[in-house]
């Protein structure tokens, strides 16, 4: 481990000034992530309910773009890098926007899996942010 890095089970009971700690915060995103990209498997494939709900033209894709939100939404609460909210907006704009086109949207949804990104986002912006404050409390 590098000496700019905290140690994993640091950083997981760090609490974040919101009554939960990085892992807490951490665990309910990869939650709402799993739930909307990667619930359910088909033939090796997984998926979640941004897949099946897409189906549904136009009002699918747009119930899926505002649970997307969810990420961004954590992300400003926690106060990270304006550059972590921009990814997610993207991300989000990106996957709703393909998705809503027919035929070629459905299997996209399959594949982009935006939501399980952001989360990914969040927990490296969020890692960062916890490490700075560990470093200026010592």
């Amino acid at each position: 481990m590098g000496k700019d890095r905290t140690p994993d089970s640091e950083l997981l009971n760090v609490e974040l000034g919101n009554g939960r700690t990085f892992e807490d915060e951490m665990r309910h995103l990869k939650m709402f992530a799993r739930v909307l990209d990667s619930r359910f498997s088909l033939m090796g494939i997984r998926f979640g309910l941004d897949s099946v709900l897409g189906l549904v033209p136009v009002a699918g894709d747009v119930a899926t773009g505002l649970a997307g939100t969810y990420a961004l939404y954590t992300a400003a609460r926690l106060k990270l890098h304006p550059i972590a909210l921009a990814h997610i907006g993207w991300n989000l704009l990106f996957d709703t926007t393909l998705g809503a086109i027919p035929v070629v949207g459905d299997a996209f949804d399959f594949f982009f899996k935006s939501n399980t990104k952001n989360v990914r986002v969040i927990e490296k912006h969020l890692t960062r942010k916890v490490q700075r404050q560990l470093q200026n409390q010592s």
